[in-house]
């Protein structure tokens, strides 16, 4: 009987660890944690609340938890990517996703659709039409290296003779301060510029920047090429079902479009030679 008892114990016992060591085996893989960093053009609370469609949008197509990531300013961005990039996933402007296919052998996977410039702007009540007349005078701008801020250094070439910049925390406030009076001129995206101008603001051009490509959403090299294929398509292809059309819609975008590397290609240098005048 003592015999019997003992093959017993035995055989559940074997039957246990089996079933365990097959629980181990088949238990559903742990989703990853993809670390997603976005420019602070709208400043920390609006960039975490405006861009939540799109993380949501790639945590279904991954399978992934997706944290957004952003900055309290330009400067604080730049230097968190500079210091052993933490992040897998990136959307900001076209310099540092030169920078980062550059450098650091990322992949962009996609872009908002068209280029962008930057517009320095002043209202028609102290109308001026040339950089010149703005030397010492406020202007209203994201900080370098902001493409509004490096766009501007670029206006403004003799250290000399530089305008007095008042610092922002997005494109819409900068605009805001100069329909406010609280500065003399602003420096913003040139459809910005465009839709106010469409709703009657009174403004004058001064100068605009040369064009350069959208916002792109860019990879790093440790996200498996399968992931990354999979994510690009479903970017590419979010005009053409529910769950995208409703991220797009909710996000103000029409569709993305491919992020070729040779359409930034370049671009990156506008860095370097801040980087080097800050120094």
């Amino acid at each position: 009987m003592s015999q019997f008892l003992n093959e017993k114990s035995t055989i559940i016992k074997t039957l246990c660890g089996l079933g365990l060591a097959l629980g181990i085996l088949f238990q559903p893989a742990t989703a990853a944690t993809l670390d997603f960093a976005i420019q602070p053009i709208l400043g920390e609370d609006e960039t975490r609340k405006s861009f939540k469609p799109l993380a949501d949008f790639i945590a279904k197509v991954t399978g992934d938890e997706v944290n957004i990531h952003t900055a309290r300013d330009f400067p604080e961005y730049w230097v968190n990517q500079k210091k052993n990039n933490p992040y897998e996933i990136m959307m900001d402007n076209a310099f540092f996703t030169d920078y980062r296919n550059e450098k650091e052998n990322w992949v962009s996977i996609a872009k908002v659709p068209g280029l962008v410039s930057y517009t320095l702007i002043v209202t028609a009540d102290n109308a001026v039409f040339d950089t010149t007349e703005l030397v010492g005078k406020t202007v209203a701008s994201l900080m370098p290296p902001a493409p509004s801020g490096i766009f501007l250094g670029q206006m403004f070439r003799n250290p000399l003779r530089q305008p007095s910049i008042v610092p922002t925390n997005s494109a819409e406030e900068s605009l805001q301060k100069l329909l406010d009076g609280e500065v003399i001129a602003a420096i913003v995206p040139t459809p910005l510029v465009n839709q106010a101008l469409q709703e009657g603001k009174d403004l004058v051009v001064v100068k605009t920047s040369v064009q350069i490509p959208h916002v792109a959403i860019s990879v790093s090299p440790k996200i498996p090429e399968a992931k990354r294929d999979k994510l690009r398509t479903a970017l590419l292809e979010a005009d053409k079902n529910d769950d995208g059309k409703a991220m797009l819609k909710k996000m103000g975008f029409t569709n993305f479009e491919p992020a070729d590397p040779s359409g930034y290609a370049g671009l990156m240098q506008y860095l370097i030679d801040f980087s080097f005048a800050n120094e």
